[in-house]
Parts: structure tokens; C-alpha cells; sequence
């Protein structure tokens, strides 16, 4: 059972998050030593002003409320694990706003001394809310989603995925445009009847994302100036997408177009 001066300390605490979730920065103020120190990886905090300064940034840009799940108390400390949940409306590690609900959880060390909180240690799970801030996985889906489109011949459904400003950067053709990309598309289609499958996928900085496609096909039209010869045909390619806003913006492409030309018999210097 908790001493009367632990429970105290535990009072102090509850009054705390009362005024957090509350939007009430005079009323943690009055919970906390004016040098409180907080020893949060990655923040230095010192003294309650700038804490109150710290709490009205997250508030702002993530709206963040707070739920006790457990506390414990061990002399002057107290241990609390603290479910917090907000919305993501302002530049948050470096992520612009995006609007999303999100959830994170938090381990706190408090100490008390002389009825307020006078120390802090915490340990955020900001991996976990980086992830869910990060449009890392909806920009995977986002081409995986292409891969499908392509595949399946859907070419009009190209048009919401791609941004208006699309530029395709081949060294093997000059793109301007989602529906310049469609015809080339539709032309390569119908002379090699190829499918593509995304052997790798992964996300980098700059919105960016990585593939590594392999496609096989048969060459059933003039290609490179070569009439049909009915030949299977397998090539790879590395591409590059950047994305905006959930739009495709541009691509970088280096694909084995010798190694196609070799397997169609086209003549090589």
C-alpha cells in the first residue's frame, strides 16, 4: 500500500494530466517545480517554462491527450505507462501534416520533492508514431497498385495515380505526361504481351520509392524494327518513383534494353 506521501505524489501526477489534456499550461505550472528537468532523448528541457512551451508544440500539432494505464510509486519516484492518442496537424519529424489519427504509448519516471514534480525521465515510442506518420506504406501501395493497373490493361485508371505535372525520365524514350506514358504502354503491350512483377519494393528518403521489376512476355509485334518471332522474352528494371500528395511525379528508369534487343535478334554494334 502506498505511503500517505506516495500517494500525494500520485495526486500531483493525476492533477498533471488533468491539465494536459485540459489545454491548462498555468495549471501544470503550479504542479511543478519552476526548475523542473526533464531528461527526454532527443529534447533538452529546462526549467517549467519551456516544458509548457514543449507541451503547447505537440498540442498543436498533434492535438495529444493522454490515458493513465498504470501507475507505481517507489519512494519519491513514480512510474507511470501513458496511452497517448492525437491527430496529426502540424510538421511532426519532419512530416508535414497529414491529418491522421494517431497513437503512440510513453514509460515516464517522475520524481517529486517537496509536493511538485521536479524531474522527468521518459522513453516515447516515436518509431512507432513515425511509422504511422510517414506515407511510406501508402507510397508502396501506391505502386503496387501501378504494377496492377499495367498488368491488367486497365490504362485509364493510370490517371489517378499519376500527377498532371508526370515527367518520365528514360534514357530509352522522351515522356511528357501520364497519357504520352499510356500510349507507349499500350504500344509495347501489344508487340511484347508482357506482364511485370515487382521483385523488390521499399521505400527511401524524398517520398521515393525503389522497384526492381522482372518482365516476361512474347514478342507477337514489330519491336526495334524487328517483325514477330513469336520468342519468349524476359528483361529487368530498376525504377524510381517519387511521389507527392499521392501522386506519382516522376520516374527515373534504367532497364536491360540490350538484353531484350539480343533475345529478339536485333542487329548490335
Amino acid at each position: 500500500m502506498a505511503t500517505a506521501a506516495e500517494q500525494a505524489g500520485v495526486d500531483l501526477y493525476n492533477r498533471f494530466l488533468k491539465a494536459l489534456n485540459d489545454g491548462d499550461y498555468d495549471g501544470i505550472a503550479q504542479v511543478m517545480a519552476p526548475d523542473f528537468e526533464d531528461h527526454h532523448p532527443g529534447f533538452e528541457v529546462h526549467g517549467v517554462a519551456q516544458y509548457q512551451e514543449a507541451l503547447r508544440g505537440v498540442a498543436q500539432t498533434l492535438q495529444i491527450r493522454a490515458e493513465l494505464e498504470e501507475i507505481l510509486t517507489t519512494g519519491d519516484r513514480i512510474i507511470a505507462r501513458v496511452a497517448l492518442t492525437g491527430r496529426h496537424v502540424g510538421p511532426v519529424l519532419g512530416f508535414a501534416p497529414t491529418g491522421k489519427a494517431v497513437s503512440w504509448t510513453t514509460t515516464e519516471i517522475w520524481r517529486v520533492a517537496d509536493g511538485m514534480l521536479v524531474e522527468r525521465w521518459a522513453e516515447d515510442d516515436l518509431l512507432g508514431l513515425r511509422n504511422q506518420l510517414s506515407p511510406d506504406a501508402e507510397n508502396v501501395e501506391l505502386i503496387r497498385r501501378l504494377n496492377d493497373v499495367v498488368n491488367e490493361r486497365r490504362y485509364d485508371d493510370m490517371d489517378e495515380l499519376f500527377d498532371e505535372s508526370f515527367v518520365d525520365r528514360n534514357p530509352a524514350w522522351s515522356v511528357t505526361g501520364v497519357a504520352e506514358l499510356k500510349e507507349l504502354l499500350k504500344v509495347a503491350k501489344a508487340a511484347l504481351e508482357f506482364t511485370s512483377q515487382q521483385d523488390l519494393i521499399y521505400p527511401a528518403e524524398g517520398g521515393k520509392i525503389v522497384i526492381h521489376l522482372t518482365f516476361t512476355g512474347r514478342h507477337v509485334g514489330e519491336f526495334f524494327g524487328v517483325q514477330p518471332t513469336g520468342k519468349e522474352v524476359q528483361w529487368t528494371s530498376i525504377e524510381v518513383f517519387r511521389i507527392e500528395n499521392r501522386k506519382i511525379v516522376e520516374r527515373w528508369v534504367q532497364a536491360d534494353t540490350t538484353g531484350l534487343m539480343k533475345q529478339l535478334g536485333v542487329t548490335l554494334p
